[in-house]
């Protein structure tokens, strides 16, 4: 089992310019105490804005995580599911970055996070050709 499936992402939904996710927690997620990781938020919004910004970009271009920055605003305990709310801030042809905001099942704000993810040549990609 690697991260990505570790996260319990339920769905990732792009629309336009937006995106939304829902993320199950478990006790994968606990940072011990009986509340949600910062850090397990932090890899939920890089993970979801690299999967939408690779559903943005040409076959031959990947999406990397490049900078995040987090606030997380409250705790939350290991119960329920944690819906992520994008929005495409800046989208160029090098970079991307992403605002998201983290809610609980109750609309309370979580963490709010912005993400750049770098546009890269899929290497992998051209030497498949």
């Amino acid at each position: 089992m690697n991260l990505i499936e570790s996260l319990n992402i339920e769905y990732v939904h792009i629309h336009e310019h937006k995106l939304e996710a829902k993320m199950t927690l478990t006790q994968f997620h606990d940072q011990t105490f009986g509340y949600l990781h910062g850090g397990a938020t932090i890899a939920f919004g890089e993970t979801i804005a690299g999967y939408a910004s690779n559903q943005k970009i040409n076959k031959d271009e990947m999406a990397v995580g490049q900078n995040i920055t987090a606030n997380h605003m409250k705790p939350k305990k290991i119960e329920g599911y944690i819906i992520a709310k994008g929005k495409l801030m800046h989208k160029g042809k090098t970079s991307h970055v992403w605002s998201i905001e983290m809610l609980d099942e109750n609309k309370v704000l979580i963490s709010y996070l912005t993400v750049t993810n770098a546009i890269i040549k899929n290497k992998h990609f051209s030497e498949e050709r």
